[in-house]
């Protein structure tokens, strides 16, 4: 998962005071959310990538606004989600992964002492604080991301930003004066599905939106997190990355009468009851074990599909075949018995 981005401003000490900036008044939150997604589909056509489209998804949004409050830049709410807990929350139905970065006069150490970048640059007159341009601000940000991002991350926002998987992007931004946060959920939009359980049996339906794609389902593996609470982000608040939970449970297809998967040691590999799948449509039912007990867990079901088109990071094999990408397609918090809310 993509890392934190944090760029600190310069100041400048000087006796003069000018007007904060504000948002001319036909500028909106749109305005600003469809600038910022000009910015990475810039990036993206760069490289001759397609360009993405914009999510209605709100998680990222959300998620701006509260860190805004705190100014904090976390991955984990404050009642402790992840970035896919928040966005399945939210209605979101595919795989998503998260870039944050933030705008501040202050570093983090001094936002854990209480205070604020608007506290900060309010506490002496002789000290002047530029108030930020959002425009200006999503630039920086995205240039930074793009081409500053090996040293502080390993090039995890840039690889984030120009993955070819991916389909959308949710985008949240919120700021003040002094201090800006831009919250980027991208997404892998491929699949439409509905998932039901009946006496403990889980039902799978779903379609391809794109055939052309050429995906093929090749397993569902489950996630399992504590549950989300305060002292999650307590925790966990000052990462700099996150990841999905630990691997428990992985449904594949069913075998022949005298094969059986070979078990690993940290998780569990199960056959589906039913595993039908024809051109783009699937129909699928499994069963959690009697002994995978969750009642206190969090659960997330992740859909992986082999990509037939080849793997141009890896080189060909000897029989002249390319190893086949796997997709993640959902990342889909199932809500079990003893988790009907998070809060």
């Amino acid at each position: 998962m993509s890392n934190i981005l944090i760029i600190l401003i310069s100041l400048a000490c000087i006796t003069d005071f000018q007007e904060a900036f504000s948002i001319n008044g036909t500028s909106s939150l749109k305005i600003l959310q469809s600038y910022a997604l000009s910015k990475i589909n810039t990036d993206r056509l760069n490289v001759g990538l397609n360009p993405l489209s914009l999510s209605d998804n709100k998680a990222a949004q959300y998620h701006a606004s509260e860190i805004l409050q705190s100014e904090i830049l976390s991955h984990w709410s404050k009642n402790g989600l992840k970035p896919y807990m928040l966005y399945s929350l939210h209605n979101g139905t595919g795989y998503v992964q998260q870039n944050i970065g933030q705008i501040s006069y202050i570093n983090t150490d001094d936002v854990m002492k209480g205070m604020t970048s608007h506290s900060f640059c309010t506490s002496d007159s002789r000290l002047y604080c530029e108030p930020l341009d959002p425009f200006d601000a999503i630039d920086k940000l995205e240039n930074s991301m793009m081409f500053d991002d090996f040293l502080c991350c390993h090039d995890g926002h840039k690889n984030n930003i120009l993955n070819k998987l991916h389909t959308n992007v949710s985008i949240g931004i919120a700021f003040n004066e002094y201090y800006f946060v831009l919250v980027q959920n991208f997404e892998n939009n491929y699949l439409r599905y509905n998932l039901s359980n009946e006496n403990d049996e889980y039902l799978l339906e779903a379609k391809m939106l794109d055939p052309k794609k050429n995906l093929q389902l090749s397993h569902i593996s489950f996630y399992i997190d504590n549950l989300p609470n305060e002292r999650e982000y307590e925790v966990n608040k000052n990462k700099l990355n996150y990841s999905m939970g630990d691997l428990g449970l992985i449904v594949s297809k069913p075998l022949e009468f005298y094969e059986q998967y070979v078990q690993p040691e940290s998780y569990r590999i199960i056959e589906a009851e039913n595993w039908d799948i024809l051109d783009d449509r699937i129909n699928l039912s499994f069963k959690f074990p009697d002994d995978f007990v969750l009642n206190d867990r969090i659960i997330t079901m992740v859909l992986y599909a082999a990509n037939k088109t080849m793997n141009t990071s890896t080189h060909d094999t000897d029989e002249g075949t390319s190893p086949r990408e796997v997709v993640p397609l959902t990342s889909y918090v199932i809500h079990n018995k003893a988790v009907l809310r998070f809060d």
